[in-house]
This record gives structure tokens, C-alpha cells and sequence, in this order.
């Protein structure tokens, strides 16, 4: 029952299903669609919603890179070569635009060497050969899926937001944003209470709390908001491949399953007006904490 309910739960946050808690439930558009594309539901809103971004051959190869095991390799022995390789592709602000620039150098090398050049090229820079591989295979396969579903490539764009706004989509309940520490500096308690750790802590949906791993590009600088492909919990819950977001995309994709908030309902005489102010959360994350707003929208015979 705890299976089926999670799962209900996350087709209706991806804006699959309606009527998710009654006895009724209903597959929308969107969840007719996603039922077409044979891989993880997330993955598949974030195809739908590149569609109305125009930039479906961005998210497919990211989405595609995200079903395989990272091809980046750090063998110990000769892990800060293997950093200072892959450090070409990182992008500080996200670990998903990484990924693409990953691809865009393997396509690139892939049409200018031959077969056994390009194996030797992935050797020497610590990157997996079969991975890659399978990369491209995934890519490859689901391009013919999407077809049918009226999503083309189209050119290479250069988009960062837009990519983003579409990986959002199937992420609404991975976001987090980060928590200042209420320890100082010079906590009496002793170095071992690093607040470093305390200051990089996000809040998440349902009150989670996690830190961003620290193989991310984002661990030494986090933003003040952030999206995670993964949480994972090992020694506590890590968010692994990450981007900085503005919270405020959140509340245009994510439509009815925000919840808002009134306060303060009073009268500006400039206005000529009842303003108040409005607090809107996701699942608990805070993504707009004072906006003014006419209050007559709310209750206007008041």
C-alpha cells in the first residue's frame, strides 16, 4: 500500500495522473504520453517539457546520461589527473550542463578520429569507453521513441535556463534551499563542530535535509536554491548531480500543487486598495516568503 501511494504520489506531482487520493484516478495528457516513453517517469516529463521549450536534443542527451553509470572514471592511484580532465567539462553552476558539455566533446572528437583513436582518446582522458557507448546507444534509441511523440532535435542551442526549467519539471520534490548555521565561527564547542557542514545544508521537500556531494561541482560554492537528479543516503542524504535554480521557475511548472498563504490584509491608501502579503511553498519549500499582492483576488467581499 506504502508503494502504491508513493508512487500515485509522484505521478501526481509530475502532473500525470488527477484525482490521485480518490478512488477515481485519472491519467491527464501528460500521463498518457509518459506511459509511452519505457523509462523512469521523472526522465520522461523532463522529455515532454523540453518539447515546449524547444530544446529537446539538450535534455535528451542529458537525460540519457543520467540512465548510465557516469562515464568519468577516477582510478585512486591517479585520481588528480583524472580531476584535472574531467575539471574541462564542469560547469560551477550545474552538474546536469557538465554533462552536456561532456557530450559535445566526445561528439565532436567521435567525428574527427577513427574507432580505435577515439577508444585511445577515452583511455587517456579517464573516460569509460563502454559507457560512452552505451550513451549513445541510450540517446540513440530514445530519439526513435520520442518520435512518435512529436519531439525533434532540432539545432544545438545554447540555453541554460531553459534546459533547467524543462529538468524541473520531473524534479519539483528534489529541490532544496540552503540553510544559514546558527554556530559561529568561534563556537566554543571545538573545530570538530565544523559549521561549514551546517551552513551547506538544504532543506528539501517534506523537511528533509541534505548536503550536496562533494564530487559536484556545486560543493564548494552551493547557490541559494538547488535542484538534485538523486538523493542518496549513505552516511547521511546527499544530493548527487545538481544545478543553481531560481525557486520562482518552480512555481509556474509546478501550477496547483503549490500551496499559498495570505497575511496582513490591509488597507494602502495610494492604492486605493487592500494589499496583503503572500507566502507560496512546495512541499514544504518556501519558494516565495513576502510578495505583495491585491487582496480583493483572494476575498474580495472583505
Amino acid at each position: 500500500q506504502r508503494g502504491v501511494k508513493d508512487g500515485l504520489g509522484l505521478l501526481a506531482e509530475l502532473g500525470a495522473v488527477e484525482d490521485a487520493k480518490g478512488k477515481s484516478v485519472r491519467l491527464t495528457p501528460v500521463g498518457k504520453n509518459l506511459a509511452r516513453l519505457p523509462i523512469e517517469p521523472r526522465f520522461a516529463r523532463m522529455l515532454l517539457e523540453a518539447k515546449t521549450n524547444d530544446l529537446v536534443r539538450e535534455v535528451l542527451i542529458i537525460v540519457a546520461g543520467l540512465t548510465i553509470q557516469d562515464p568519468r572514471e577516477r582510478p585512486l592511484a591517479k585520481r588528480p589527473q583524472a580531476d584535472q580532465m574531467h575539471l574541462r567539462f564542469a560547469d560551477p553552476t550545474s552538474d546536469f550542463l557538465s554533462l552536456l558539455n561532456l557530450w559535445n566533446y566526445l561528439e565532436e572528437q567521435q567525428q574527427k578520429l577513427s574507432s580505435s583513436a577515439f577508444r585511445r582518446l577515452c583511455k587517456n582522458e579517464f573516460l569509460n569507453y563502454l559507457r560512452v557507448r552505451e550513451w549513445n546507444d541510450v540517446y540513440r534509441q530514445l530519439k526513435t521513441l520520442t518520435k512518435p511523440l512529436g519531439l525533434s532535435l532540432g539545432e544545438p542551442k545554447i540555453d541554460p535556463d531553459g534546459i533547467h526549467k524543462s529538468l524541473l519539471s520531473g524534479l519539483l520534490s528534489h529541490i532544496g534551499l540552503k540553510q544559514v548555521s546558527d554556530n559561529k565561527l568561534g563556537d566554543k564547542r571545538g573545530a570538530h563542530n565544523s559549521p561549514r557542514k551546517q551552513q551547506h545544508e538544504f532543506m528539501g521537500a517534506r523537511n528533509q535535509k541534505f548536503v550536496i556531494f562533494p564530487g559536484s561541482a556545486l560543493a564548494k560554492k552551493p547557490p541559494a536554491a538547488v535542484m538534485s537528479a538523486e538523493l542518496v543516503e549513505t552516511s547521511r542524504l546527499f544530493a548527487r548531480t545538481n544545478a543553481a535554480i531560481d525557486p520562482g521557475w518552480a512555481e509556474k511548472i509546478a501550477g496547483d500543487l503549490c500551496k499559498r498563504s495570505y497575511s496582513e490584509p490591509h488597507w494602502e491608501k495610494n492604492q486605493g486598495a487592500v494589499v496583503a502579503y503572500e507566502r507560496v511553498t512546495l512541499f514544504g519549500v518556501t519558494l516565495v516568503a513576502h510578495r505583495r499582492m491585491q487582496y480583493a483576488r483572494v476575498d474580495p467581499e472583505l
